[in-house]
C-alpha cells in the first residue's frame, strides 16, 4: 500500500514536470508517437519465458524528450499465466547518423493471473477486476534505437530493436523480467511536415 502510494505520487510528479518542459519548447508543436511489436521475455523464476505483443503511444516534444505510455501483454511458461504490463514514463532521444537511440524510464503496473482464471472470467481479466489477478506496482527501463525508413510529409515510419527491463519489490512474482522488444513506428509531426519560417531557420544554426 505505501509502494502504491509512492508510486502514484511520483508518476504524477514525473508527468506533470515532463509536462511543463512540454510548454517551454513553443518552437514546434511535437510528435504523435505510435509504435506496435512483439516482444520476448525471462524473468528471475528459473525457466520462465514469456512471449507477447506491445503497444506504445508517446507524444515528443522538443525532438529530445517524450512522455508516452506502453502497454503489454504476454503469456508466461511458468504457472501458465498471462501478464498485463501497463507504464508510463519518460524517453531521452539522441542521433546517431539517421538512427534516433533512446533511454526510457518508466513506473509500471502489473497485472499476473493464471490462463484458467482467465478462461473462468475473461471479462474480468480484460478490465483487471477479475478473480486470482496479482497487482504490482514496479519500475521500467529500457535503451534502443528507432530507424527511420519511409517519410511522406508529416508522417515518418521506423523499425526499432530494444533492450528491456523491469523490476518488483514484491514476492507475489518473478522479481526481474528482461527481454526485447521489436518496433514497427509511426510519427505525426504536428506542424504538418511544413519547413520552419527562413528566420527561424537562421536563428537556429
Amino acid at each position: 500500500m505505501i509502494f502504491g502510494a509512492f508510486g502514484r505520487r511520483s508518476a504524477c510528479a514525473l508527468f506533470a514536470g515532463l509536462s511543463l518542459l512540454a510548454t517551454a519548447d513553443s518552437a514546434s508543436a511535437g510528435e504523435v508517437q505510435l509504435a506496435i511489436g512483439p516482444a520476448v521475455q525471462g524473468s528471475s523464476w528459473r525457466g520462465d519465458a514469456l512471449v507477447g505483443h506491445s503497444l506504445k503511444l508517446g507524444y515528443r516534444f522538443g525532438d529530445f524528450i517524450a512522455v508516452d505510455s506502453l502497454g503489454r501483454l504476454s503469456y508466461a511458461t511458468v504457472d501458465e499465466r498471462f501478464v498485463t504490463y501497463l507504464s508510463l514514463g519518460g524517453t531521452i532521444y539522441g542521433r546517431l547518423g539517421k538512427a534516433r537511440p533512446y533511454f526510457r524510464l518508466a513506473f509500471v503496473h502489473q497485472h499476473e493471473e493464471s490462463a484458467s482464471s482467465v478462461r473462468d472470467d475473461p471479462f474480468g481479466a480484460i478490465f483487471g477486476v477479475g478473480d486470482g489477478i496479482r497487482h504490482r506496482g514496479g519500475f521500467g527501463s529500457s535503451l534502443g534505437f528507432d530507424l527511420p525508413v519511409y517519410k511522406r510529409k508529416a508522417t515518418e515510419m521506423t523499425v526499432g530493436i530494444e533492450a528491456t527491463g523491469s523490476w518488483f519489490p514484491d514476492e507475489r512474482g518473478p522479481r526481474i523480467y528482461a527481454g526485447a522488444s521489436f518496433w514497427l513506428g509511426f510519427n505525426f509531426d504536428l506542424d504538418g511536415g511544413a519547413p520552419r519560417p527562413q528566420g527561424e531557420q537562421s536563428a537556429s544554426r
